[in-house]
């Protein structure tokens, strides 16, 4: 069990006679716990499967409430999210105002997550935080990947029901141009979208199209065509009877990285988000000494990252 849970755990049994106030601040606000501090905001990870209940129950129980001031559930959110692997939530002045939900998978040398779901309540927008809370789940696992010796490649999975960010992304591919990404996939990269599939209980809109994923988000886009401003490259890729608004369809972004290619991206992306305080921060800090232990735990009771032969 990992030392932030125990120490929930211990809190909950010592008085199950405290106050509401007081419980949901032993619940949510764990000093122990931290990952990182970004302007006024506290984020905090927790091992989905490895917390204990009373935990996990209040903090999904408040990102519910987020994800129905968001948008239009497509799911029990307390089943789906214990389905998941890491909940980061984020908090100001004693409350959860945003989280993001993580899956992650190995396969072979392959570490497979993918940012499954990223909350933000209206009024804390504009404050970079879906780009921070993003930037600390990728540090966490990054970390994690770097000293696990027998992995040697993340692979980051995206879904989108938005045609304009697909074309966003196409505007990218100057820039990835050298990935092994769904834009020029490999082989290896073909049989993980094929595993990603089975994993998530998927199927294609077209068989013969891969990377467009029928009705995951259905109902979630009010309706809008955005195939006027659409590449001609793009629209080579599209599958027939594609629908992104009405059945909520959605594009598979998977890109592929070498955990040590990765290394100069992934600093740019730490300080493009998180500033140039995550050089010396702590518990995710490029400098930070405490960043290995910190990370450890969420994945300590995981067969599949316990190999720790890589660590310095």
């Amino acid at each position: 069990m990992n030392i932030s849970a125990d120490t929930t755990e211990n809190l909950d049994t010592v008085d199950s006679s405290i106050d509401d106030a007081l419980r949901e601040k032993l619940y949510f606000d764990i000093p122990e716990n931290k990952a990182y501090d970004f302007r006024g905001f506290k984020f905090y990870t927790i091992d989905v499967k490895n917390t204990p209940a009373p935990r996990l129950e209040a903090v999904i129980k408040k990102c519910e409430a987020i994800e129905k001031a968001c948008w239009i559930p497509q799911e029990n959110f307390s089943e789906y999210a214990k389905k998941k692997d890491l909940l980061t939530y984020i908090m100001k002045e004693g409350k959860i105002i945003g989280f993001q939900i993580a899956s992650y998978w190995v396969l072979g040398q392959n570490f497979i997550f993918d940012l499954d779901e990223t909350m933000v309540l209206k009024e804390y927008r504009g404050n970079g935080l879906a780009f921070a809370v993003s930037a600390v789940t990728c540090r966490t696992c990054y970390l994690k990947v770097l000293v696990t010796k027998h992995i040697k490649k993340m692979i980051f999975i995206g879904l989108t029901p938005n045609l304009r960010l697909v074309n966003v992304m196409d505007r990218m591919r100057h820039i990835i141009r050298l990935l092994d990404t769904t834009f020029n996939p490999s082989p290896n990269l073909m049989k993980i979208h094929d595993y990603i599939l089975e994993k998530k209980d998927a199927s294609l809109v077209e068989d013969s199209h891969p990377f467009f994923l029928k009705s995951v988000f259905p109902g979630s886009l009010k309706p809008c065509d955005h195939t006027h401003r659409t590449s001609e490259r793009i629209k080579k890729m599209l599958p027939p009877g594609l629908d992104f608004n009405g059945r909520g369809d959605a594009f598979l972004l998977l890109a592929s990285f070498g955990k040590y290619y990765m290394w100069p991206f992934h600093v740019a992306l730490l300080l493009k988000s998180l500033g140039i305080r995550i050089v010396t921060d702590r518990k995710l800090g490029l400098l930070g000494k405490e960043k290995i232990d910190h990370v450890n735990r969420y994945f300590a009771l995981d067969e599949n990252l316990n190999d720790l032969s890589g660590l310095t």
